[in-house]
Parts: C-alpha cells; structure tokens; sequence
C-alpha cells in the first residue's frame, strides 16, 4: 500500500504543469523606407545581427552647410537607433572624395590667386588691366542667360561696367526665373565693378580666379596642392561633425587611397563586357549594354533602379560628369566616366589606358565593396544623389560583380530648405554649420531634424526652431524638478508614514510609462519615426507633470519612485538619439558643462561657499546689532539670496508651505537670469506706470488747485457775457440788458456751488501760489 502511494506521489511530482504563455501582443518588426522599392520594408540584414553600411561621405572643397548637417545627422540618429535600441552590430564605413572637379578647380583657384596676390603686393596697372578683363570674361560666361545684356565691345571703361551691372540688376527677377543662380551672378558683377574702383583683389576673386585659371590652370602640377586643399576641408568637416555630436565611422576610406582597386575594378567591368576605353584614354560605362542584359547566373540586369524616370535627362548625366570632363569618346549620352583622362593641371595616376584619375561614381564603388563586401545591407545619402551617382554605383557595381543586388536598402534623407526656399549663395540664406551653431546648440540642431520625418523635405525656419526650443525647455524643467523632488525625498527619508504610495493614480502613471515605451518602439520600427517618438515622450513627460501638480494640491505625497523611472527612461531615449552627449550624461538629464565630473573643486565650491559664508555674516550682524526690525531684515537677506544671489549659481529655490524646507533646484544660470530680467522688467515697468499715474494725478491736482485759486463771488465778473449780478456775484442778465433764462441760470448756479467747493479745497491747501 505504501509503495503504491509512494509511486503515485513520485510520479505526481516529475509532472510538468507549465504551459506555453501566450503571446498577447506581437512585438513589432521593424520596417524602413527603402529607395529601392520605393515603399517601407521589413529590414532584414544577411548576417544575423551585423548591419554593413556605406554611406557617400563630403567632397571637401568648402564649408559644410545645413544640408551637409541635415545629411549626416539623420544618418547618426539612425544609426544609433540601429546599434544602441535595436541592438545591431553595426560596421559603418564613410568615404571622403578628395579626388574630384570641384576640388581641383578650388586647389587651382586658390594656388593661382595667392601667387598673383604675391606678385602684386599693391594696385598696379597689371592688377587694373586684369580686373577689367575678368569683368569682360565674366561677362561673357553669363551673356547666354542675361538678355539684352548691354555690348561689351568698348569695356576699356568702367562706365560700360557700371552700365552691365545696373542692366543686371534691373533684370534680375526676369532672369531668375530661367536660372537659380542668377542672383549670385549679378552679386559678382556687383563684386566685380566694386573692385574695380578699389582694385581689390579678394573682392575680385570670384571673377579673376577663373580667369587666371583659363591663363596659368595647366601649370598647376604639384599634387601637394591639391591634396592639401582637401586635407584642410575634410579637417574642418569633421570639426563640425564634432559639434554636432556627430559619430566618426567605424571606417574612414579616401579616394586618393584606393586608386590601385579602382583600376583593378575598372578592368572587370570591361572584361564583363560592360565598359570600354575611348581614343583620348578615358573609360566609360556601357549603359546600353548593361540596361537589360542577361548575367551569366542568368538574372537580367537593370539601370536606373533607383529613379528610373530620369535616365535620359541630359542636365543630370552632365552634372554628375563634373566641369572638368570633356565627354568625347562616349558610344552613348547615358554613359559615364568610370576613369578620366587628367589634363595638364590635372592630378594623374598612372594606368592601363594612360595617366588618369577616377571618376566620381566609381570611387563609392570600389571602397563601399573593398571593405563590406559583394552584397551590402545599407546604403545611404542625400536625396540630391538619387540619380545620377546612386544609379551608377549600382550599375558599375552589380556589373562588376555579376549580383542581382549590390545593395538592399538605400536610405535617402529629404531636402532641407530655409524659411522656405533652397538653400543657396544667390538668396542669401546659405548657412554653414559653424554659423548655425552660433545660433543654436547642437542638441536645438538635432531635436530640429529629429521633429521632421528623416526621409521628406524639411523647411528650417525660426517657427521650427521656437518649436525646438520649447520641447528642449520642457525636458530641462521636468528633469530639474524631478532631481529636486528626489533630493528632498533623500533628505527626509526619516519622515516615513508607512504607506505604500502607489495608488489608483501612481498605478495609472506607471501603465502610461509602459505604453511609452511600447508606443516608442512602434514609433521606431516604423521607419526610425522619430517625430512620433518625441511626441510619445513628450505626452509622457506631460502626464508626469500633472500627477506632480495633482499631489501637490492635495497635499499628498508625490511617488518618487515612477517619476525616476520616467526621468530616467527619457534621458536614456534622449542619449541613444544623440540628444545627450556622452561628456553631458547624467542619471537624470543632462550637464551644461562639457564634464560633469570633472573640473577643479575649489573653483567649483567657492561661488557656493562666499554666498553662504556672506549670509552668515549678516545673520550674525544683525544678531548682535539687534535691531527693532532684526526679523524684517532677516527676511530681506532671505529673498536677496533667494532672487538674486542663487540665480548667478544656477540655483532655484522654490518656497514651500507648512513650515517644509525649500524645493531646490539646479537650473541653467542663463535660464535663471532671464527670468530674473523678466521679472525686473515688469516691476520696472509697473513702477514706471504707478509713477505716471501718480504724476498725472498730481498734475490733476495742482490743476484744480488753480481752477480753485479764484473767489466764487468773482468768477463771473470778468465775463463780458453778463451784465448784471445778484450779491452772491452769480449772472441775472446778459450783455444786452437781457435777464437770464431760468434753465440758463440754474447751470450758473451750479458752477458757483462748484467753484466754492474748489475755492474752499484751494484754501485748505494753504492757498498756495502758482
């Protein structure tokens, strides 16, 4: 009998009574805008959790501008996105172009302007005579676009200079319309004429580089000069990458570094049959050959995947070929150059079909597929690059190595423009990044761009900006005061009434925080949505508030706790965009300074101390002194160090009731200082209006005094409306013997009742004299 309990029992115990949970909600997958397919796709990487990505880094000649700060900060918000919320292993790889039209012709520029500047230290006849020949030149370059442009068959004389640019500017909307850059043309004539007159050789620049360049460009043949031009730029890009936040890439790869493979990629696309080297020794890609043709593993390849509708304009193929390129050689308008015979001026590398340089879309190419590979899980740019350069990596791409799909998702951030416009030299609203920081912070930048869907057009305006600023500020406050409620919490941690705290309205905030962070996850599974995702915060933040302002009413006791996990959910979310820099972590929120921990802790302290130590000081004076109002003057020193001496600190107390120690606050100084200012201006402003009332009241005054100054019994007698009057000096008849009307004379009467009353207020004055 025992064993046979025994034996049941066992087998009772070794029994599984555990189920399979079921999924209630499906966790969402996530899908991003593809070029490619034109739509929002599952993203799916080859290789588990690596994410290999190639993105078109600068072609460094100049500043970078917003649309550069636009490009490349998006691309860092998705990647961190990816790397540090998704928890991919992302290898991000950036090219730099250091070989290209642009750069050459800004290396030659700037050689040639330098050294004619060093021939000529001062104004010259030289100088006089050149300048009025780039004028000409220049003049001849716009005359196609500009209309009736006046004749420039006798510009020996300013005269017919000031008469072009005035016809310019005259024309100038007229020509616009046909061409964008018509207003900076104009602004170079205006440039030009004003050197003229100055001989000024940096006003002339514009008009005299080109110039010297037609003369003396071929003679530029040291590759130094190039190179540094380059190396200066791509300095001065990554120095506003820095301010902005923006992360280096895993790999940095240069043009002028990878030349060996390009040759070597060149010459499989030829033996594929998909290019071919022309007489004058440059090399083309076969796009006809290409468009439709039948791979060896027996797919059909296609050119122009990304924007087919424009594989035939002329405008854009040119564009994309450079200023340099000559184009002679082509079998078809559509191809482009995969290598370029250099000219004299020219970098060269020596090569298969002669001394060359690479052409622009080839470079991508090859160090995209040098470092990641064959196959490429994304790809990314400005919108701008769609066509041609985009299209053609992929062609030259899949044509050299025989793949379907060189890349599997191209992701393209939209256009930027400014109050509306494009963003050009010619309307005066070109920005560069360094000038857009000294406006705004690189976290106003970012949560600007992170406001706007990463893959539509973004108009940067001020509207936007106060938008920024407005959502920066609500972060700052709820962060202050959740830091200050939590140190109040902390330092009276002895006052415990053995409640739980986590009621109907905490367990409702909590629930909020959950659907947050769902609602967050959705937001970013939806293509990186990152306007949605800040509005979730936003809502959430928003919610916290409350629930602190309903416990404050009631008198309750605020749950410190659920605001904490809230603070601190936010600023995770606000460092993993970036939004937060590393150096400006907090637990909750984020440092002013560049290091938190950091810094000297005297000259930290000391500020603090002297404040202390002063009220001290006063406190024990007035102690000793003990003067009748020793607790008014107390008080005084109270609101000095709360009004004005903590705000220079950055502190903000806030007085509470029920004899409850001050909620202290760490805010920005400058924040603390405009309210203060605000508030100074409003007192001031109401002091000015009291002092005015008083002033027009006085004026008032001392006008009835006057009025009153004369006897009622007199007042009338000076008239020459009456005749004659009772004994009380009041009118009876007027000039014409006539005796008053009874209505008439009751209205006088009334003004001598008045009067006497005036007259009686003027002596109890002192009957003082005007």
């Amino acid at each position: 009998m025992l064993k046979c309990t025994l034996s049941k029992f066992t087998k009772k115990m070794t029994e599984s009574t555990w189920n399979l949970p079921n999924k209630l909600i499906e966790e969402p997958s996530l899908k991003v805008y593809n070029s490619l397919s034109r739509s929002k796709v599952e993203f799916i990487p080859t290789n588990g959790r690596t994410v290999t990505w190639y993105n078109c880094g600068p072609t460094v000649y100049d500043s970078s501008h917003m649309g550069h700060a636009r490009n490349y900060l998006t691309q860092d918000i998705i990647r961190r996105i990816l790397r540090d919320y998704f928890s991919y292993d992302v290898k991000f790889v950036m090219n730099i172009t250091d070989v290209d039209d642009k750069i050459i012709l800004k290396a030659r520029h700037s050689h040639l302007l330098e050294k004619y500047k060093q021939d000529n230290p001062t104004p010259n006849e030289k100088v006089e005579n050149d300048l009025l020949l780039s004028f000409q030149a220049f003049v001849e370059k716009v005359i196609p676009l500009f209309n009736n442009i006046p004749s420039i068959d006798a510009l020996e004389h300013k005269q017919a200079a000031e008469l072009i640019v005035s016809h310019a500017q005259n024309n100038l909307q007229a020509w616009s319309e046909k061409d964008p850059k018509a207003g900076m043309y104009v602004q170079t004539l205006r440039d030009g004429l004003e050197a003229l007159s100055s001989q000024s050789i940096d006003k002339a620049q514009d008009i005299l580089c080109p110039y010297l360049d037609k003369q003396f460009g071929e003679s530029v043949r040291d590759p130094a000069i190039f190179r540094s031009l380059a190396a200066y730029w791509e300095g001065e890009f990554f120095k506003d990458m820095s301010a902005l936040n923006v992360e280096k890439p895993d790999t940095l790869t240069r043009v002028s570094e990878y030349v060996p493979e390009i040759i070597t990629f060149v010459e499989k696309i030829i033996s594929n049959g998909f290019a071919y080297s022309s007489s004058d020794g440059s090399v083309y890609f076969d796009t006809k050959a290409f468009d439709g043709a039948k791979s060896k593993n027996g797919f059909e390849h296609s050119y122009a995947k990304l924007q087919p509708w424009s594989k035939g304009i002329k405008e854009l193929i040119e564009e994309g070929e450079g200023s340099l390129s000559s184009g002679t050689g082509k079998k078809n308008s559509s191809d482009f150059a995969l290598w370029k015979t250099s000219k004299p001026g020219e970098p060269s590398w020596t090569s298969p079909w002669g001394e060359g340089r690479p052409g622009w879309h080839i470079e991508c190419s090859v160090m995209a597929s040098e470092v990641l590979g064959h196959n490429i899980d994304i790809h990314s740019g400005g919108v701008d690059l769609k066509f041609p350069h985009h299209d053609n990596e992929i062609a030259q791409s899949e044509a050299c190595h025989d793949c379907p799909e060189w890349i599997n998702y191209f992701l393209h951030t939209g256009h930027l423009h400014i109050e509306g416009q494009k963003m050009s030299k010619s309307l005066k609203n070109f920005i560069t990044i360094e000038e857009a920081l000294r406006r705004f912070s690189a976290r106003q930048l970012r949560l600007a761009f992170m406001l706007q869907l990463w893959n539509t057009p973004m108009d940067f305006k001020e509207s936007a900006m106060t938008e920024v600023k407005n959502y920066e500020s609500m972060l700052a406050n709820f962060f202050t005061n959740v830091k200050a409620i939590k140190r109040d919490v902390n330092e009276n941690v002895l006052e415990w009434d053995g409640k739980h705290h986590y009621d109907n309205l905490e367990k409702d905030l909590d629930g909020k925080l959950t659907n947050a962070k769902a609602n967050v996850r959705a937001a970013l599974c939806d293509s990186f949505n990152t306007p949605a995702a800040l509005q979730v915060i936003a809502d959430l933040v928003g919610n916290a508030n409350v629930y602190v302002s309903q416990q404050r009413s009631a008198n309750r006791v605020i749950n410190v706790d659920i605001l904490e996990s809230i603070a601190k959910y936010t600023t995770k979310m606000l460092s993993i965009f970036g939004v937060i820099p590393a150096n400006q972590l907090l637990e909750i929120g984020w440092s002013d300074s560049d290091n938190a921990s950091g810094g000297d802790k005297e000259e930290t302290i000391m500020p603090y101390v002297k404040v202390l130590s002063g009220f001290r000081d006063k406190v024990r004076q007035i102690s000793i002194d003990k003067p009748e109002n020793a607790l008014t003057e107390i008080l005084k020193l109270c609101d000095k160090i709360r009004d004005e001496e903590c705000v220079d600190l950055g502190i903000a107390l806030d007085d509470q009731t029920n004899g409850k120690n001050a909620l202290v606050k760490l805010v920005n100084p400058d924040q603390l200082k405009a309210v203060k200012e605000e508030k100074e201006k409003q007192i001031a402003l109401k002091a000015a209006r009291s002092k005015l009332a008083k002033e027009q009241a006085e004026a008032k005054r001392i006008e009835k005094l006057k009025k009153g100054s004369v006897k009622p019994e007199e007042m009338f007698k000076n008239s020459t409306e009456f005749s004659q009057f009772d004994d009380q000096g009041i009118p009876t008849h007027d000039k014409d013997g006539q005796e008053l009307a009874k209505k008439r004379r009751k209205n006088l009467i009334k003004e001598f009742e008045s009067q006497t009353k005036l007259y009686k207020e003027y002596l109890d004055a002192g009957s003082p004299v005007f």
